[in-house]
């Protein structure tokens, strides 16, 4: 059982790590969790991708998501297991017969995702032309304004898609239509857009849906510019729906990953050395922080403990604040994260730094490089910094540093 303190600082009063430590939150799963289910009319499939962690993968169960997005056998296994009477979506797109088999005889998985007519003839012959499945097709959809765009791997298009289409809606129990906007999609009007383009996919190609899955991308405000509101996104979903020919009855999805588990963890960083405005910490891209060193991520950071073991014990935080770059810390000049990264002015080698919203991709892109990788992990009770979910006028905005 991971031990529990309050927030950081707590923490940092009795201990001084010398690996980083992975701080979770099980209030920001349940906020994220309830914020979606009560603005969203569908059903949630939680992409299990973004934090594979078991706690949280429970936590996210015991809040009222009974879907999981699996994208290998391995989290197959891992929600198969994990989650008891979980339902199943393997979303990925291209999978191998033998994990197609393993899937659907061992597991009792049967919702497919495809985009191409060999993946469905793959599915329907390891499966003994099984008359049981939901198929839902992947079509291609405009990802442009979207920092991680998707389209160049996944997606049917045209005349290639209705055909598509046809074929699933011959052979599969249900007919599914999905796709994806792109990872941390910033414009909203992306979703209606491409539920638009579904449907007039669907009325060309002459049949009717039982299923629509929106997919993920929802954003987190990570940095000031970023989208803060997700409400329009709901709205931009729910006023385009009719435009998608579905029979009565029909489902509707959303996928979120990033958004469910961002704000679940924090990452308590020292600094190892600093070389003007760089500071040199003990994680990383080749940490949880991939995305801060390959996308440019500016997570939201606050000094929470200075080093008192010098000649300085009574240093205070200076008001004035300075844009800092980071280093991880492995041998590899990649492992850069430019940032900026505002922090005090004063901020020196052996202080602590708190960085939010690492929950999602952070912990499972993760790899032992240079013999780095290694964490601790506890849980917090306080609140995350800037949250997505809490009106920008409430405390919980605030950044606050202490002495």
């Amino acid at each position: 059982m991971r031990p529990t303190y309050f927030s950081a600082e707590q923490y940092l009063k009795q201990r001084r790590p010398i690996d980083p430590v992975r701080c979770f939150r099980s209030s920001a799963i349940e906020r994220a969790v309830s914020w979606f289910q009560s603005h969203f009319s569908g059903q949630l499939i939680y992409a299990v991708k973004a934090n594979m962690t078991p706690d949280v993968i429970q936590l996210i169960a015991q809040n009222g998501v009974r879907n999981f997005d699996v994208a290998s056998l391995t989290e197959v296994d891992l929600i198969y297991h994990g989650v008891q009477g979980a339902n199943l979506f393997y979303m990925n797109p291209v999978k191998s017969r033998a994990h197609i088999r393993s899937a659907y005889y061992d597991y009792g998985v049967r919702c497919f995702s495809i985009d191409h007519v060999d993946e469905l003839e793959k599915i329907l012959t390891v499966t003994e032309q099984a008359k049981d499945l939901t198929i839902f097709v992947r079509l291609h959809c405009d990802d442009s304004g979207s920092v991680l765009p998707l389209g160049k791997k996944y997606g049917a298009e045209g005349l290639q898609a209705i055909e598509l289409l046809q074929l699933v809606r011959q052979k599969a129990e249900r007919l599914g239509v999905t796709f994806h906007v792109g990872s941390q999609a910033m414009h909203a009007e992306r979703y209606g857009e491409a539920i638009r383009y579904a449907g007039d996919l669907v009325r060309r190609a002459g049949v009717m849906a039982e299923l629509l899955n929106v997919g993920g991308g929802f954003p987190i405000f990570y940095k000031e510019g970023d989208p803060a509101d997700l409400s329009s996104y709901m709205l931009n979903i729910e006023q385009s729906l009719e435009a998608l020919p579905m029979v009565q009855g029909g489902e509707v999805f959303a996928e979120p990953g990033r958004a469910l588990v961002a704000e679940a963890e924090s990452l308590i960083v020292r600094v190892d050395a600093r070389r003007d405005n760089e500071l040199f910490i003990n994680d990383g891209g080749y940490g949880v922080l991939y995305d801060a060193a390959n996308c440019d991520w500016v997570f939201p950071v606050r000094l929470i403990a200075h080093d008192t073991s010098g000649h300085d014990k009574k240093r205070s935080v200076t008001s004035e604040l300075t844009g800092f770059q980071l280093w991880g810390p492995t041998c590899d000049a990649a492992d850069h994260m430019k940032g900026p990264f505002f922090l005090p002015a004063n901020v020196q080698e052996g202080d602590y730094l708190e960085i939010h919203k690492t929950g999602a991709y952070g912990g499972v892109m993760a790899s032992g490089f240079n013999g780095f990788g290694c964490y601790e992990e506890i849980f917090l009770e306080d609140d995350v910094m800037a949250s997505n979910f809490v009106p920008a006028t409430e405390s919980n905005n605030i950044i606050k540093f202490i002495s």
